[in-house]
């Protein structure tokens, strides 16, 4: 791992274990396709919010400064990760993704820390905010429609499952991979009262 000063960092929604389980059991059901898919880390899901690259020690503090205050404007919220598809495109793969099945929350959620990062003087994403859990990354020289068509008929559709916290994430790149470390967990406002009735209500993951 380098030590250059700065830590690369992002901000994220991470997954219940359940989740990442049936993730991983999709992986497996897709591994016959060969090697031309690089696997995500099972242990690596997140459901990415903000990337912000390599930043200094000062920065990150003030990353999370900004997202506390995001996290204290905007509630728990449930999502259900659901469907499959492909970056750019199915005829062309270069990512393969389970989609969230209704985004607008999440979307809201990326919206509050956006606007707290740009208020505390980071630079607004550029690209539109297209949530998504992506599962492999292909190879650019094994592309082909073939391939992309069989990994957008993949089938996946989980329980919903409670966001009632932000993390800032950072993230070390190594030989074997990358290492998540969580930096800080911002609880969303009202979590502890979505868990209760969850649970009550016999709850989601």
């Amino acid at each position: 791992m380098r030590s250059t000063g700065l830590t690369r960092t992002f901000v994220c929604v991470e997954l219940p274990a359940s989740i990442r389980a049936q993730a991983e059991e999709l992986q497996g059901r897709l591994a016959g396709l060969g090697e031309t898919i690089r696997w995500v880390n099972p242990t690596n899901l997140h459901l990415t919010l903000r990337f912000l690259g390599e930043i200094s020690r000062s920065q990150v503090e003030t990353v999370c400064s900004a997202v506390r205050c995001a996290a204290a404007r905007a509630d728990a919220f449930s999502i259900r990760l659901s469907g499959t598809g492909c970056f750019p495109s199915s005829r062309r793969p270069r990512a393969f993704w389970i989609a969230v099945a209704e985004a607008s929350d999440l979307t809201r959620l990326f919206e509050a820390v956006e606007k707290e990062l740009s208020c505390a003087g980071f630079p607004r994403e550029t690209r539109p905010f297209s949530p998504h859990l992506t599962l492999g990354r292909v190879r650019a020289d094994r592309s082909s429609a073939r391939l992309g068509e069989a990994l957008a008929a993949a089938k996946f559709d989980a329980a919903p499952f409670l966001a009632s916290e932000i993390t800032v994430m950072r993230s070390d790149l190594s030989s074997s991979g990358a290492v998540y470390t969580p930096i800080a967990k911002l609880r969303l406002r009202n979590a502890e009262a979505a868990e209760r009735e969850s649970k009550n209500l016999g709850g989601l993951t």
